[in-house]
Formats: structure tokens, sequence, C-alpha cells
């Protein structure tokens, strides 16, 4: 398995060459793209780093209630599908977060069972892989589709396509309850790519005031006072156990350091800190 990550916003501070620069000496072998720009994958790979995914357009107009702004996020999906092929590379990532956050998730669904397929078969036929992640999107609603094992069994069934899988990211499952050790079980073969992003629980705060959230002081970044994201290895996941389950199942790819971390946020220094700090802890057990 290789390390990678997904550029952080004060890593625009630097250049994308300097950055890339920087991720080789870090002991870095990937990095994540925002969009198939055929620049960035030149100056990556001269660089001698591996695309992760570059990220999937469209998907939040493809489960729109509106058909225009479906058929536009098709077409968007497409596109972005067809320079990421163009480019030489084969993985892509997205969420499926509707635009109107009221929106019930099996309203969503009924219109993602008929828009998604056809940009799925148009992947496949590219050589292209689509990594869905399960950030369950903003509160208190949490709208996005695919975030659970109830609704990832519905989303395979209904696009049992090779060319539709899982970015899995345990930070995610860890902080709504679902047991992530269990749910790579049931899914491993499914992982397309992976997230290294870890999920600090804080029993104190949790008897305080419960999953409602404090009244009286204000949460931290990226979390929500009894819950926050973290680095790998700050958090409450055994990343030997997942390493070792996802070769279980064959996995070699990538593994992504997604950096939401209060305590690695203000400046591009602390990003850099924090995305070092990572890709030290997950390449104790990787091989």
């Amino acid at each position: 398995m290789k390390i990678g990550f997904r550029i952080p916003g004060k890593a625009k501070e630097v250049s994308f060459e300097e950055l890339c620069r920087w991720a080789v000496s870090a002991g870095f072998g990937a990095i994540d793209l925002a969009s198939a720009d055929a620049g960035q994958v030149q100056a990556a790979r001269a660089a001698g780093l591996e695309i992760g995914t570059v990220d999937l357009a469209g998907t939040r107009d493809l489960i729109s209630a509106d058909p225009a702004k479906q058929a536009a996020g098709a077409e968007a999906a497409r596109a972005s599908i067809a320079a990421t092929a163009e480019a030489g590379c084969d993985k892509m990532f997205c969420v499926f977060v509707p635009e109107d956050h009221s929106r019930k998730r099996c309203e969503s669904f009924e219109v993602w069972k008929e828009t998604f397929p056809a940009v799925a078969a148009f992947a496949e036929e590219k050589g292209v892989r689509i990594a869905m992640e399960g950030w369950p999107g903003p509160g208190p609603a949490y709208p996005a589709l695919g975030v659970t094992p109830e609704m990832w069994r519905a989303m395979f069934e209904a696009v049992p396509s090779p060319a539709f899988g899982l970015n899995f990211d345990p930070s995610h499952l860890v902080r709504i309850g679902v047991d992530w050790r269990r749910a790579l079980d049931e899914f491993g073969g499914k992982v397309i790519h992976v997230h290294g992003k870890d999920t600090d629980m804080d029993a104190e705060r949790l008897y305080e005031h419960g999953n409602l959230g404090p009244t009286f002081r204000k949460s931290v970044a990226f979390g929500e006072g009894w819950w926050r994201y973290t680095i790998p290895g700050e958090g409450v996941v055994d990343w030997d156990r997942l390493i070792g389950r996802l070769e279980d199942f064959g996995y070699n790819g990538v593994i992504s350091v997604e950096l939401e971390d209060y305590r690695y946020h203000e400046t591009w220094e602390l990003q850099a800190d924090g995305l070092k700090r990572s890709r030290d802890h997950l390449a104790r057990w990787t091989r």
C-alpha cells in the first residue's frame, strides 16, 4: 500500500510543484486531486507520486429533484470521468449530498437509482472506478447517501457494477456509532480507496450533554463536542487491524490522509505537521 493525502486548504499557500516535492520528502507516495488537471497530474508523476483519486463532478445535481439539474449532473460526471481516463488515472472519489439538506435520504435514493447507473456504466467503459465516501453530510438532517451498511447494501444491489465501490473512511462510521470492523468484514471486497482519518470519542462530554452537543461551550472544529475527527493514531481506530483486514481482501491501493483535525489546522506548517504525523503512524502497519 502507498500512503497519500487529500490536499488541505492551507497547502494552496505553496505551489503545486513545491507541494509535490514536500510530499516525496515526507515519505508520501500518492496525492489526491480535485480534478484531472493535466499540469497537476504531470507534476505529481514527475515528482514520483501516484494519483490516488480524482474528484467526481456533478454528484449533487445527480440526486436533485429537478430533472434539468439531473441531466446537468450526469453530463458533468461523464466529462470528469472522461478527463480522468484521458489523464491515465483510474480512480475517482465522490460523496452524494443533495442540494436540499432537508430532503429525505429515501427520496434522494429513488432519484439516484435512476441517474447513477448510466454514470457507473460510462465509468466502467472508460476503465475508471468510483469510490463513494460515507460522510453523513451537514447536520441536523445528515442527508447524504452511502453512509451506512443499510444504504450500501441497497446501492450496490441497484448498481452492481465493478466500477462502483467504497472509499472506506472509518472516522465517519465511528462518529455515527457503526462498528467499522464489522462494516469492513462485510464490505471489504468493495473498497476502492481508503481515507486515513480517525475519530476521538469523549465519554465525559457525552455524559454531560449526550449527542445533543454542548449548550454553554463551543465545540472545536471538525467535531460536535462529544466527538471530533483526528489524525490517525490520536483516535479510537485500530489501524493495525484495519490495514491487516484490507490486506486479507487483497487491497493494495492508497490510504489517503484526510486532514480534519483542529490541532493541525490553522496554518500550512501545522497542516504539514499533521500530514507527516499521520503518515508516520500509518507507515507502522503498511507494507
